[in-house]
């Protein structure tokens, strides 16, 4: 492995040029899945303004990858959002388009709930597109009846990354997901988005 430190920087500030907030005063802990998120992602938060009680699948050597880690395996977060008192845990997969959380207590927050917050944030700052979100057939019930009682349109496409994207692409939608933890901001790219913790 060879660290890009040139690209590194200028990856970081990428992210923080896109973070809507400050995150101080949150306690994080980190679930880097052993892969591409593991050091950015800590990095991130603390600059930010985070701080990093812990971090978890942050020592990749090639072999690891999501190795009993990371947001296809939640336990070990878990377990560490609530041993540090942490208010928020993060895990990545291995190669970082994926993203799922946890809470202060150690209940999983998926993707339907991750897009949930998201849509509400970013109409409540005017940037959400024409005032919907999209998701996948397999979006939860209740993140469809929470959208409708906010007033704003979930539109629904089939299971896979790529079907939220040309969805979004074709009626110009700027944000989507799905339960997984795929999250697509196409202000920003078109591909989900994890590293980012805005």
């Amino acid at each position: 492995m060879r660290d890009h430190e040139a690209g590194f920087e200028q990856y970081l500030e990428h992210l923080l040029s896109v973070l809507p907030n400050r995150l101080d005063g949150l306690r994080v802990v980190v679930d880097g899945a052993h892969g591409s998120a593991s050091r950015v992602s800590p990095e991130v938060f603390r600059r930010a303004g985070a701080e990093v009680v812990h971090t978890l699948g942050d020592e990749p050597d090639g072999l690891n990858i999501n190795d009993g880690i990371g947001s296809t395996h939640l336990g070990p977060l878990r377990a560490a959002v609530v041993e540090h008192g942490a208010d928020l845990g993060i895990a990545h997969d291995g190669d970082a388009d994926r993203c799922l959380a946890v809470d202060a207590d150690g209940n999983e927050i998926d993707g339907d709930q991750i897009l949930a917050v998201l849509a509400l944030a970013m109409r409540e700052a005017g940037t959400l597109s024409r005032n919907t979100v999209v998701g996948t057939v397999m979006s939860n019930l209740g993140f469809k009846l929470a959208m409708e009682r906010e007033g704003i349109e979930l539109v629904q496409t089939a299971v896979g990354d790529r079907y939220v994207l040309e969805s979004m692409k074709e009626h110009g939608y700027n944000l989507g997901g799905e339960q997984s933890g795929h999250v697509i901001f196409l202000d920003h790219a078109t591909t989900a988005t994890a590293p980012s913790p805005g």
